[in-house]
This record gives structure tokens, sequence and C-alpha cells, in this order.
């Protein structure tokens, strides 16, 4: 379905008038095509000044490729593109903040933020800068600080700050909230309608559907590389954005859980990992949790409360000051990360690209990097048997791929991220999965198939350990929840009584008995 030109605006269009309008980005038939691959066909949409337009398609759907090309990064086949000209002298026509962060690590906040400024200026004229852009997004963050230092959603607002530092006519945003929790997503929104309110127009991209229908004005629906519906988004629901994006209807993203007793008698035995009295100078403070075999049990809390750190120790990547973590009932102090996947326990970092792929190595190569020394015990590696395992993998997790042979980093964001959780289906011996924000830039349709296969691990005996920035995907998966807040964990709850009011309650300071 599309629209016609003539329709209306939607009621919730922050810079314009009723009766006004003042087209910031026409798109007219537009296609594109890498080789035999038609990877966008034949899109034709346009957007008003102070519009926001909720860009949505499943991984591989084509959004990327059209980004590029409304960013100026590609030139499209056929059709044509055009942007209105900004209307003050240090305006620019298309700003675009990438999901994959762009910052240099060892620059601090404001030296960042002046690299993107056309204008030279001195260091403290930089500094005055980066802190009215950083003010005007509402971040309370140091411009002094080494981005390095700095998390991933506070890099990820960095990201947005620097995107805005000079006022565009087009501000793409893919996936900016993918880091964020509930007080940074807030902080965003109200930046993108102060910037929708002075008539730049915006195109958000974001898997996570409340939040579309909370800012966006239309939406426009992409699969496989074509454009299957445009328009209002208040006249759409999320069942007809699903329907639309995968081309069925969809009734739950979530598998069913554990049974209560299962949990109960799981919670008795002994734990697969256990933390007691776990500290981390200035990150973790006395934490004692426990992650019983065959259960999902997440970690939640608003962001950088000690979530991420939890996982960090339990999967090697971070050693605990004081403290004892078990692993079945003994002690263990594991040196690094691959000391834990000895010890059965698998990781999926919240950044793919800078800690969990080898980009430039194949599909193959990063499913096998954990399994294949217990695959092939011998030293001798079966170039057949590891392509069938591959397959499996790629099969069962519908990644979009030419070959398994292909690089891990021409795939989308989602199909990665597939390949990052699907590396642990191959290995036997695990026995604990830990997954820091497995979905970040996944799509609808992907994320139940990571999730039926994270309850079918679960059901097989593997101890999961959940840390999202999602709470709907805990709320949705978790058998049991654990909150922090300040480095401590203030609850636990079960499935039944984990509610958005209840983690939120304790995920801003508030105790209950744990």
């Amino acid at each position: 379905m599309t629209e016609q030109r003539t329709s209306p605006v939607s009621q919730k269009t922050h810079g314009t008038r009723p009766g006004e309008r003042r087209e910031a980005l026409t798109c007219t038939h537009v296609s594109k095509s890498f080789g035999p691959t038609r990877a966008v066909a034949d899109v034709d949409f346009h957007l008003d000044a102070g519009e926001v337009l909720a860009l949505v398609g499943e991984n591989g759907a084509g959004k990327s490729t059209l980004m590029n090309m409304l960013s100026g990064g590609l030139a499209p086949d056929t059709g044509e593109i055009t942007v209105a000209e900004p209307t003050g002298e240090l305006g620019r026509r298309v700003a675009m903040v990438h999901q994959e962060l762009s910052l240099f690590a060892n620059l601090t906040v404001a030296e960042n933020l002046a690299l993107d400024h056309a204008e030279p200026a001195s260091e403290p004229e930089s500094r005055a800068r980066a802190r009215a852009v950083l003010d005007r997004l509402g971040v309370d963050i140091d411009e002094d600080a080494t981005v390095g230092d700095l998390s991933v959603g506070q890099r990820q607002l960095v990201e947005i700050a620097k995107a805005i530092t000079v006022a565009p006519v087009l501000l793409i945003l893919d996936e900016p909230t993918s880091s964020l929790e509930g007080p940074q997503v807030e902080l965003l929104f109200r930046a993108v309608r102060r910037l929708a309110a002075a008539g730049t127009a915006v195109v958000f991209v974001s898997h996570r559907m409340d939040e579309l229908f909370e800012l966006c004005d239309r939406v426009l629906v992409m699969r496989d590389g074509a454009q299957v519906d445009f328009g209002d988004l208040a006249t759409r629901t999320r069942a007809d954005l699903v329907a639309s994006m995968v081309g069925r209807e969809t009734t739950s993203f979530y598998p069913d859980r554990a049974a209560p007793d299962a949990v109960r008698a799981a919670d008795e035995a002994t734990a697969a990992v256990e933390l007691d009295g776990v500290s981390v100078a200035g990150r973790l403070h006395d934490v004692s949790v426990s992650f019983p075999a065959g259960v999902i049990t997440a970690v939640a809390g608003l962001e950088g409360h000690g979530q991420s750190d939890l996982a960090e120790v339990v999967a090697g990547v971070r050693r605990p000051d004081h403290g004892t973590v078990r692993r079945s009932g003994r002690a263990v102090r594991f040196a690094t990360p691959r000391a834990a996947v000895r010890a059965g326990i698998g990781y999926v970092a919240p950044d793919r690209r800078l800690d969990g792929l080898l980009l430039d190595q194949s599909i193959t190569a990063n499913a096998m990097l954990a399994a294949a020394p217990r695959i092939f015990r011998s030293g001798f590696v079966s170039a057949r048997k590891e392509r069938a395992t591959v397959l499996g993998v790629v099969q069962t997790l519908a990644v979009r791929c030419a070959s398994v042979l292909q690089p891990v980093v021409e795939l989308s964001g989602g199909n990665q991220q597939k390949v990052l959780v699907g590396r642990w289906l191959i290995d036997d011996d695990l026995q604990v999965l830990v997954l820091n924000d497995p979905t970040r830039g996944v799509d609808v349709g992907s994320r139940a198939q990571i999730y039926d296969v994270v309850r079918a691990l679960a059901d097989r005996g593997v101890a999961v350990l959940l840390v999202s920035t999602d709470l709907q995907e805990i709320l949705g998966l978790a058998d049991q929840v654990y909150v922090m807040y300040a480095g401590r964990v203030t609850g636990r709850l079960p499935a039944d009584g984990a509610t958005e009011q209840s983690v939120m309650h304790l995920a801003t300071g508030g105790n209950d008995h744990v």
C-alpha cells in the first residue's frame, strides 16, 4: 500500500503549521543493485520539513542501502533524490548517525565534536561549542572526558550530538536507541522533537515499536528491497507494521517460559554459576546472585548500574576484586575469557564489531571460533563437517548471506548478530551463556528466531544470563529477574512478578528482599 502525495500530514508533525508544506526530502522511484542483487527497488516517497519518518523493515530489507543513498554515500542506479538547501550559512543538507559508532576513542568528547565542524576553532572555543550542543541535547557528559572511558550509551549520545552540531535539513538516525535506556531515550526524543520543531526532517530507524509510535509522524516499510507501505503512522497498528515487514501475521515474539515449579527446582540445585559477595572497584558492591541450569535469568537496571559489569565477571572479561565466583559449586578465577570458554561459559558482547566478530573473516571462521577446538580435537579440520555445521546455524537463524564463506563485514548488522549468537549453538559443551544486549539492532522477525534459540538452549539445560537495554525483552523472555542499582542487587523477581513498575521501582533504588 502506497500513500498518495496529497495525503494530509500526521497530527504529530512538529515543524509545520496546519496548511503549510515545505518538502525537505523527495525520493522519486529510486533503485539500487549490487551485481545481480537488487538491494532497493523503486522506492518513492517524500518527507516534509519537521516530519519524523519511521523507516522499518527486517535486516536485509534494504534500509541501510536506502539510508546511504539519502545521505549521499551511494548514488542510485535509477531515480532521483532531492534534499532541500539549508536555510542558514552553517547548516548542512544531511547528517547521519550510524548504528556502528565512528568516534575516536582516544580523543575527548569536545575533540570528537570539533572534527565534524566546518569552522576551525581554538581549544576553549571547541570546548564551549561542545558544551553548548551537549546542553542542547540535555546530556550530562563532561566535554573533557575521553570517549573510550564512556559507556556505550554515552558514546551513542555523543555521536548524536556530533551530528546535530551543525543543524541539518535531514537527520538520519540508524538505531540510535539500541544502546540507550529509559532516561537516555527520553533525552534523545526531546532533542529530536526540538530539531523537528525547528524544521529538520528526521528519518528514524528502530526495531523498538513503542518508540516509533511515540515519536514518529509517518512510516515507510520495506521488505526485500521494495517499499510495501508508506503513510501516516497514526493509522497503523503494531500488528500492521509487523505483518508488512515479515509478509505474514505474527502472534507472539516470545516462546513459552519454563514452568515456575521447574524454576524453583533448578534454583534449589547447585547453581551453574554463583557470585558470592563479589565486588569490583567503582562498579559492583557485594553482589550475590545465582544462575540455575535450564533457567533464563535476566539482570535489569538503568544503564551504568552494574549489569554489564556483572555479565563480564561471569564471562571472565573482568576480574572481581573481592568475593567468590563458583562454577557448579567450585570456586573459580578466570584469568581470561578463553579460560571461561574452557569452563563451558559462552559470551555475546554488546559491541559485536569491537568485541565479538572478526569482521574480515568468513561466516564460517566466526561461527567456529569457540567450538572448533572441541569439535576437531585431533587438530584435523574437516571442511565438509565444518561447512555442514555452519550451514545448520545459518538455516536455524535464517542468516541472509551469499554463502558461509562470505566475509562477515558484508552482512547487515542484524545478520552479523545472528552469526555471533549462532556461534554458541555449535558448542555441545556449552553450559552457561551470557548474553549482553543480544538483540541490539536486530529486527522483530530475527529477534523471535534468536529468542527461540535461547529458549531451546535453556531447555537443553544451559544456564542463560541475559542483560538487555530493552525492558520488554527482559519481561518477555526471562524466567526470573535480578534488578541492580548503583552496583548493588536491589531485588529478585519471579517472571509473574516482574512488571515495568516493579522493575523500575528496584532500578531506581527501591529495596526488596533478595
